[in-house]
């Protein structure tokens, strides 16, 4: 398990040193940094143990150099979602995540302690994550969150499992492409080509295609499309 823990604008340097400290704690070490707050000794003093984590962290400016590289793209979310936010629809649990979770390179994105991801930002992810909590104050810190995912991948990672080639992002750029030509094709209205390509996209995601599979699945998509 191949996992880049990515911070979007956070902005509390002692949320950044927590984090540092637990992925020490479950064995993880890369850590990018997209415009985050200026780090100082309350950053070092919080991540303890975790410092050589910290002290190791890529600062980037934008996400795609923050993702540059990986295989996947998992998104979190505290919020539930709607008709209009898909992506928030049908989340996964971070147990889930890790039942799934190729060895391909992984980047998990977490969004800052305010506003956690956006929405055009979670769209462009493979999968989503939500961790259970209480409906009523369903938000959690930053630092508790990464730890609980970070957790439960842990609890995987050492296993010996073999698998096969995950698709790769070059391919699944086809697979979303012909998905999309298709639907067009088929339906009329917009509002129903954009329902069914959302849902078709997360089962994607959340299938962990490999290579063989999605190969597969865009040929039969390129016969349909030469007999639409």
């Amino acid at each position: 398990m191949d996992v880049r823990v990515v911070l979007l604008h956070p902005q509390e340097e002692g949320n950044i040193g927590s984090v540092a400290r637990a992925m020490r704690n479950f064995g993880f070490s890369e850590l990018y940094l997209v415009n985050p707050c200026e780090l100082g000794r309350v950053a070092r003093a919080f991540a303890s143990h975790g410092t050589t984590v910290l002290e190791k962290a890529m600062i980037v400016h934008s996400l795609p150099a923050a993702v540059r590289g990986c295989s996947y793209i998992v998104g979190t979310t505290g919020k539930k979602g709607g008709h209009k936010t898909p992506k928030r629809k049908a989340p996964l649990t971070p147990e889930q995540l890790a039942g799934i979770l190729p060895h391909d390179k992984t980047a998990l994105l977490f969004g800052n302690e305010a506003y956690g991801l956006p929405n055009d930002i979670l769209e462009q992810t493979d999968v989503v994550v939500r961790i259970p909590s209480n409906p009523e104050y369903p938000i959690l810190n930053l630092a508790q969150s990464v730890c609980i995912v970070l957790y439960e991948l842990a609890k995987k990672r050492f296993e010996k499992t073999v698998r096969e080639k995950a698709l790769t992002r070059e391919l699944r750029a086809q697979l979303y492409k012909y998905t999309t030509e298709i639907v067009r094709r088929v339906y009329e209205q917009p509002h129903q080509q954009h329902a069914v390509d959302s849902t078709l996209r997360r089962i994607y995601g959340k299938s962990m295609l490999t290579e063989q599979e999605g190969r597969r699945i865009i040929s039969f998509y390129r016969k349909i499309m030469r007999k639409l």
